[in-house]
């Protein structure tokens, strides 16, 4: 121990400051900036760090260091969490070390601090996020915000820093004392060099006068602050420094004599897992964090949300190619004294009120370590195990609606420890234990049910994230996204959550992506909960979490369907529902056979929220324990139960300044709180708002002002708004053109002065009011505090609109339209509500007239409004709407009666028509704006024109299809044809059927309508048809006594009857109308995939229907429709739905009939359904009747292939073939089907009972179960298939095939290949002749490196040439993908750099290389000799130079030209192009002067 080392004995609890270093030296000079030495401490057994303890002045202080030799955000984070264990009262961190610069900003030598900038926190960490469309990455790694205590002290010392200068130099000078070895490398910089002090050539000379003038410029800044503030100009600062960089001191190293100026940053570090040692690589970064980033390195971000630290980085580097590590002590020794200097102005008595950091981490701990090198997934947002791109894909087009972010930013607000009362509690435990339970948890508003349900999804994530048989899926109600809830969206939604948890995307979900993906169409809502039956069926067990339930849409009996299809889900596979809402009758007579759990707020909950909050008030609060125990009793007492007021109650304390002030409002709070009813403890929630709102209202006016801007937008809006979409709506100036950033408020500011009525969900970007009863409260109040809300929304976002950035109107491209989108937030929301705020403001103004009377405006707005109806995923979906839109169509659209009014004074006449022949007067009637209908009418608008497209309705038809009876009204006095038929075939009358608008229905028929008006050929429905599908029994009966046809035929294509389709939709009293009236009960079935009504009852499973039917005569054996059809009891058998399929045979159903490509045991088998299955063998079915010809299974290959041991274990049981063949196209044996899906016990099942481990593959893209297993990487299935005599190298199928190893090698499974190589696989085998690789190019391709070392060792042929057929050699494939450590590996093997292409669309490696954009990996290729003009290949392919230009890969295209590149080749004779011709057509305009500058001739 050194001779500062203090004897005194501490304990762990002592130490409340942790100080994290990553390497070695970090933590020399850490150490060397201790006050004193303390003695170790005893370590827990499992913890691996080394810590140095010691003290600066009155914090107790405990240093640990990553390991040597690892780094990154992963290692920061373990050893963070090891030391906050080991010591449990560590509140607070500092994170200080080395990090690079970006110049000019920074140099050498100085310090950054990490600080929030704009919308950025403090640290980012820039290789965590999500791929979004287009290949771009959304980052969303950020640090939370460190402790008060160091924020305030970080404040202080800013202001102490340009008051007083810094105490470095002091402490430099200390250390070079104390320890003299250190003092060369550590306190003096004098030998050091920094390259930006070099100025000789141009480019360093003018960096220099740029780095000149920026110094010039902060210093003419610190002048004037000194005489007007420094907030005159807190939005004057550069771009990247929020707090401008302070010059602190001059520090003077004696040993020299040589001044440098050492300065102080406060701004934006952006943290990663890899090495930054690019230029352009930085700085391009640095652009994409808008210019802000000041710093990078490699552990703060381990730490986010886990560890509350603030990041100090010395500078030792510009983070590019001249790294070294010259100036890495002197660095570390600067952050380390600047880390002391912040302590000392750290009050030891602020850091008592924080909250240890161990229960910080308690909640987090589990989500350590969950990145992976290649993909580093948001693990709170993507539950998905699933590795492979299509299966994303799929997954992605089920819906795009994700709660993940959600979840994550309720678990965040939970304090820590809080809800674990309804954990424990013996109803959750039992409802946990057991299958086909249902826990009914209501509560009154603001109880805390929505943090509660994110404790109970994140306790079943935890408990079961490693099962993939395990089904889980929440959904989150939102009164602010009902667009996004509809019952499709519902459903699709728990259907993509129960998929996405398990190993492989099921067969089902992807065999309805195949039906609709290529068409663009969408499944319908029996479609997807076919497909959620089977999946379900697939999962031991389900688990549905819902939250707010009284918040879901009653619109179109949404929330009634919700529920019932859960309902009956739960009945049909024994899932769990856990529900939360408010006690609404209406919802609580669903529950009323469950299990109920009131959810309140219990008072230990309370408290503790509480006390980690109350840190937050004024610190004299902080000294006075007895005080801050008066307030979490007082507070506690008052809310009974209810937490969001408990949130209020703190926030009201806030501006309280005397120990007497806050007594006093706590005496209020008690009385408010006084009652147990409801109605009271609401009554106090809106006594509170009312507190709330006279403290927003009793702030300066500029703050006033703010908050009241906030919370007018945020009440009124018609969907959730971003923090920046608000922020540009605040900074949108009436008059001005454009907007100027000077004006965007700070997102911190638009919070705080709302007196917590308003929060920001950081995963998602939303802003929005911290509760549900808050919009209640404000709407109802709006009147008084905004009058004018909807009349200043109208003129923002029409000033917005109206700016020079939408002068150049219709984007032509959708990449064009894209990027207005991004670079104008508000531009979406603007354009797609403009009109509901003017509808509601009643009037008008010039700025909306000028806008609606701008062509181009217009023209830009209508682009939005229109586009994003449309399927983003489509090429050109901003192309697909209509041109030529006036601002009279845009009245007519939003209903904006007032502008219509002025419009048509102006303009000539009504009938305007835009591209797809739409008039103001479709619009208006489309939207039921019956005033605009009125005004357009009597200015004579053509009540009967057809629009082009929308199936060529009239106004009439379009106004019908909504229900919109007013309209109807309207235009049928107006002249309108009733019986005027769209070109889908649809008349007015049959659109208001099938919505079920009796009152429309009824005032059309009295007009004249045709009952038995025809239905359109595909899939369309005559008005009785129409009502009763959607079971509108009423609409039924008043058609039926119109006449309608109850017999009539249904559409040709997809069409049924009206007993068919009532039938096909359960409605029973539908059904008993129709068959009293004399219904077919046995019609047949249309020719292509319809049903009888039977067929179509059983396929829904709706047993009271099917009863219904049978007994009025119902053919039991119906032959199924030609296509897609299935019998009765096939249907029935396929859903799963026993007691049809009971009923069914009671009646005589044929069981063994071969319909539609299955029996009914093999679709029962194919979907799990074991007690069926059961039921059919005991009846008689033939459990090896033949598999379909094309893509069929037998009932046991059906049941191998889902996975399903107890149905596999019944049909060997009942006699099953275990080895019977596969079908001809693309089928699997029972083995085979096991193996691929990696079902373990089921493959040792069908190996038991004899199935023939080398059965040949199907001949086209069949694998052998070997095969098969080694494609997914299951290496425990590859074991058990190896021991059985699985010939490890059987041939590939004929076609796009794969031997075992080539199989694993192509999806890097390394175990699996070891596996492989050690049972005798041929390394060198010959791949497939379609589309085929080695095992070499397998893994080269996909970047494995591991792999291609492993097979290089064992002899694997590193020029095998590539296949006839658009192949790669190793190398080409490695070079493609851009994989830079695989090129090197691959090219110290003896890779031939110059290898032919394949004949058709081949590339050298060199233009592989090139097309990727892929630098790096173009510098080796040519150090390693490649020929910079290999001739392109005659078919589509391009040399290296036309190759990059084509992607416009400026910096490729320059080192290729330097290299010689030939800027005249020719281009290939089949689909190619010269290098210029690349550049035009890419749009690459750089790229094309450079290629001119170079001489290129065409």
């Amino acid at each position: 121990m050194d001779a500062q080392a203090a004897t005194e004995p501490r304990t762990h609890s002592d130490y409340t400051v942790g100080w994290v270093c990553a390497l070695p030296k970090e933590q020399t000079a850490a150490t060397a900036m201790l006050d004193h030495r303390h003695g170790d401490l005893p370590k827990p057994p499992n913890d691996h760090n080394t810590y140095t303890l010691g003290s600066i002045g009155n914090h107790n202080i405990v240093i640990a260091c990553l390991p040597k030799g690892e780094i990154g955000t992963n290692s920061a984070a373990t050893v963070a969490t090891s030391m906050a264990n080991a010591f449990p009262s560590i509140k607070i961190g500092l994170m200080v070390g080395i990090g690079g610069g970006i110049p000019p900003k920074v140099r050498l030598g100085d310090v950054v601090i990490s600080s929030p900038v704009g919308q950025y926190p403090g640290v980012v960490q820039w290789d965590l996020g999500k791929a979004k469309e287009g290949g771009k990455f959304e980052r969303t790694g950020s640090l939370n915000n460190p402790p008060a205590s160091l924020r305030t002290a970080l404040t202080k010392l800013e202001t102490e820093h340009e008051m007083s200068g810094s105490k470095i130099p002091q402490y430099l000078e200390d250390l070079k004392d104390k320890w003299p070895n250190l003092a060369l490398k550590y306190a003096s910089c004098n030998h050091l060099k920094d390259p930006l002090d070099v100025l000789d050539d141009p480019v360093r000379s003018r960096r220099g006068r740029n780095i000149f003038l920026v110094l010039l410029w902060e210093t003419i800044l610190a002048i004037v602050r000194v005489f007007l503030g420094c907030w005159a100009l807190a939005s004057m600062g550069s771009g990247a420094e929020q707090v401008a960089g302070t010059t602190v001191n001059t520090a003077v190293d004696r040993d020299g004599g040589k001044l440098r100026n050492m300065r102080v940053h406060y701004g934006l570090i952006a943290s990663g897992n890899q090495v930054i040692k690019d230029a352009t690589f930085r700085d391009r970064l640095d652009e994409e964090f808008g210019g802000h980033v000041l710093c990078v390195e490699m552990e703060a971000a381990g730490l986010m949300n886990n560890f509350p630290c603030i990041v100090i980085r010395g500078i030792c580097d510009y983070a590019d190619s001249h790294k070294n590590e010259d100036w890495q002590e002197h660095a570390a020794a600067v952050a380390a004294a600047f880390a002391k200097e912040l302590l000392q102005y750290v009050q030891p008595s602020a850091v008592v009120g924080e909250r240890p950091v161990k229960d910080i981490l308690e909640q987090t701990l589990k989500q350590v370590h969950k990145e992976t090198s290649a993909t580093r997934e948001d693990v709170t947002q993507i539950k998905s195990k699933l590795g492979k791109e299509e299966d994303k894909e799929v997954l992605d087009w089920l819906t795009k609606i994700d709660y993940g972010p959600q979840q994550s930013d309720y678990l965040k607000r939970r304090q820590p420890g809080t809800g674990q009362w309804l954990l424990d509690s013996e109803k959750f435990k039992g409802w946990l234990s057991a299958s086909n339970q249902t826990l009914f948890c209501p509560g009154i508003p603001g109880a805390g049910k929505t943090i509660l349900t994110s404790v109970v999804v994140d306790h079943l994530g935890s408990k079961f994230h490693n099962d993939p048989k395990i089904g889980i899926a929440y959904i989150y109600f939102n009164f602010q996204r009902q667009d996004k809830q509809t019952i499709d969206d519902l459903l699709a939604s728990v259907l993509k959550q129960i998929a996405e948890s398990q190993s492989s995307v099921p067969g089902s979900v992807k065999d309805l992506f195949d039906k609709h993906e290529a068409k663009r169409t969408r499944p319908s809502l029996d479609e997807t909960l076919r497909v959620l039956q089977s999946v379900a069926a697939t999962c031991s067990r389900v688990f549905i979490v819902v939250d707010a339930l009284d918040e879901c849409q009653t619109s179109e009996g949404c929330r009634k369907r919700f529920l019932s299809e859960l309902f009956n889900l739960q009945k049909m596979h024994g899932i769990n529902i856990f529900a939360t809402s408010r006690s609404i009758t209406e919802i609580v007579d669903c529950f009323k056979t469950s299990i109920s759990l009131e959810i309140r707020a219990s008072t230990a909950d309370v408290a503790q929220y509480l006390e980690g909050q109350i840190s937050q008030l004024p610190s004299f609060v902080q000294q006075d324990r007895r005080l801050r125990e008066e307030i979490t009793a007082g507070i506690s007492e008052a809310v009974d139960g209810m937490f969001l007021l408990a949130q209020i109650y703190l926030n009201l304390l806030y501006d309280k300044m005397t120990p007497n002030d806050i007594r006093s409002t706590l005496e209020v709070f008690r009385n408010q709180g006084q009652g147990r009813a409801e109605i009271q403890k609401v009554g106090a929630l809106t006594s509170a708002y009312n507190q709330a709102m006279m403290r927003i209202v009793g702030q300066m006016p500029g703050c006033k002002k703010l908050a009241m801007e906030v919370l007018t937008w945020i009440t009124c809006a018609k969907r959730q708004l971003t923090t920046s979409e608000l922020q540009h709506a605040l900074a949108t100036k009436p008059g001005k053109s454009e907007l100027d950033d000077g004006d965007l408020p700070c997102i911190g500011d638009m919070v705080s002065v709302c007196a917590g009525l308003v929060t920001v969900d950081e995963n998602s970007g939303i802003i929005r009011l911290v509760h549900y009863t808050t919009q209640e409260y404000l709407e109802g109040t709006q009147p008084r505090w905004n009058p004018n809300a909807e009349l200043a929304i109208t003129t923002t976002c029409v000033t917005y609109l109206s700016f020079t950035v939408f002068e150049t109107g219709f984007c032509t491209t959708n990449r064009k339209f894209e990027e207005r989108l991004q670079s104008n937030p508000l531009y979406d929301y603007a354009a797609r509500n403009w009109g509901n705020h003017a509808r509601k403001a009643a009037t008008s103004s010039k700025v909306v007239i000028d806008f609606l009377e701008s062509k181009a405006k217009v023209e830009a707005s209508s682009q939005a409004l229109m586009a994003t109806h449309w399927n983003r995923s489509y090429p050109i979906y901003s192309q697909h709407v209509p041109r030529n839109m006036t601002g009279l169509h845009l009245s007519g659209y939003f209903g904006v009666i007032e502008a219509a009014d002025e419009l048509l004074r102006s303009k000539p006449g009504p009938d305007l028509k835009d591209t797809y022949r739409r008039t103001p007067l479709w619009y208006a009637a489309q939207n039921g704006h019956e005033a605009v209908v009125k005004k357009l009418l009597a200015a004579g608008a053509d009540v009967n024109a057809a629009a082009a497209t929308s199936g060529s309705r009239t106004a009439l038809q379009a106004a019908a299809e909504g229900g919109h009876l007013e309209v109807v009204e309207k235009l049928l006095a107006a002249g309108a044809d009733v019986n005027n038929a769209s070109s889908n075939g649809r008349t007015a009358l049959q659109a208001a059927a099938k919505g079920g608008y009796l009152e429309v229905v009824e005032k059309l028929l009295a007009a004249g309508a045709d009952v038995n008006a025809a239905a359109a050929t595909y899939g369309g429905q005559m008005a009785l048809q129409a009502a009763a599908g959607g079971g509108h029994l009423k609409v039924v009966e008043k058609l039926l006594a119109a006449g309608a046809d109850v017999n009539a035929a249904a559409a040709t294509y997809g069409g049924q009857m009206a007993l068919q389709a009532a039938a096909g939709g359960g409605h029973l009293k539908v059904v008993e109308k129709l068959l009293a009236a004399g219904a077919d009960v046995n019609a047949a079935a249309a020719t292509v995939s319809s049903r009888t009504a039977l067929q179509a009852a059983a396929e829904g499973g709706h047993l009271e229907v099917v009863e219904k039917l049978l007994v009025a005569g119902a053919d039991v054996n119906a032959a199924a429709a030609t296509f897609d059809g299935r019998t009765a009891l096939q249907a029935a058998a396929e859903g799963g739905y026993l007691e049809v399929v009971e009923k069914l045979f009671a009646a005589g159903a044929d069981i063994n009939i071969t319909s539609g490509d299955r029996t009914a045991l093999q679709v029962a088998a194919e979907g799990g359904y074991l007690e069926v299955v059961e039921k059919l063998l005991v009846a008689g079915a033939d459990v090896n009747a033949a598999a379909a010809t094309s893509d069929g299974r037998t009932a046991l290959q059906a049941a191998a292939e889902g996975g399903y041991l107890e149905v596999v274990e019944k049909l060997l049981a009942a006699g099953a073939d275990v080895n019977a063949a596969a079908a001809t196209s693309d089928g699997r044996t029972a083995l085979q089907a096991a193996a691929e899906g990696g079902y373990l016990e089921v493959v040792e099942k069908l190996l038991v009972a004899g199935a023939d481990v080398n059965a040949a593959a199907a001949t086209v893209s069949g694998r052998t179960a070997l095969q098969a297993a080694a494609k997914g990487g299951y290496l425990e299935v590859v074991e058990k298939l190896l021991v059985a005599g699985a010939d490890v190298n059987a041939a590939a199928a004929t076609s796009d095939g794969r031997t075992a190893l080539q199989a694993a090698a192509e999806g890097g499974y390394l175990e699996v290949v070891k596996k492989l190589l050690v049972a005798g696989a041929d390394v060198n085998a010959a791949a497939a002749t379609s589309d085929g690789r080695t095992a070499l190019q397998a893994a080269a391709e996909g970047g494995y490196l591991e792999v291609v070392k492993k097979l290089l060792a064992a002899g694997a042929d590193v020029n095998a040439p590539a296949v006839t057929s658009s192949g790669r050699t190793a190398l080409q494939a490695a070079a493609g993908g851009g994989h830079l450590e695989v090129v090197k590996k691959l090219l110290a093997a003896g890779a031939d750099v110059n290898a032919a292409a394949a004949t058709v669309s081949g590339r050298t490696a060199l233009q592989a290389a090139a097309r990727g954009g892929h630098l790096e990996v173009v510098e080796k290729l040519l150090a390693a000799g490649a020929d910079v003009n290999a001739p392109a290949v005659t078919s589509g392919g391009r040399t290296a130079l036309q190759a990059a230009t084509e992607g416009g890969h400026l910096e490729v295209v320059e080192k290729l030209l330097v290299a010689g590149a030939d800027v005249n080749a020719a281009a290939a004779s089949i689909d190619g192009q010269t290098a210029l011709q690349a550049a035009a057509r890419g749009g690459h305009l750089e790229v094309a002067n450079r290629l001119k500058a170079a001489g290129t001739l065409r």
